[in-house]
């Protein structure tokens, strides 16, 4: 007695042992290339934000002494 299984549109699942499906050469990869590229982007990208945007202050206090006379006034 064989039982299928059914995904959730309702196809019959192919029969495979231990659930596991068979990857395609040509399918490993893509998913391989796929993961190079992503991982290029996210390198490309904080090193970019390091060197453009350097660990300095975000503005400019300059004017924090001028406060004691705009308050004399």
């Amino acid at each position: 007695m064989s039982t299928e299984n059914y995904d959730a549109y309702g196809e019959a699942l192919p029969d495979t042992s231990g659930g596991q499906r068979d990857v395609t050469s040509a399918s490993a990869l893509l998913s391989r290339i796929g993961q190079v590229v992503f991982w290029l982007l996210v390198i490309t990208i904080v090193a970019a934000r390091i060197i453009y945007y350097p660990a300095g202050p975000a503005f400019d206090v300059g004017g924090a002494t001028d406060q004691l006379r705009s308050v004399a006034r």
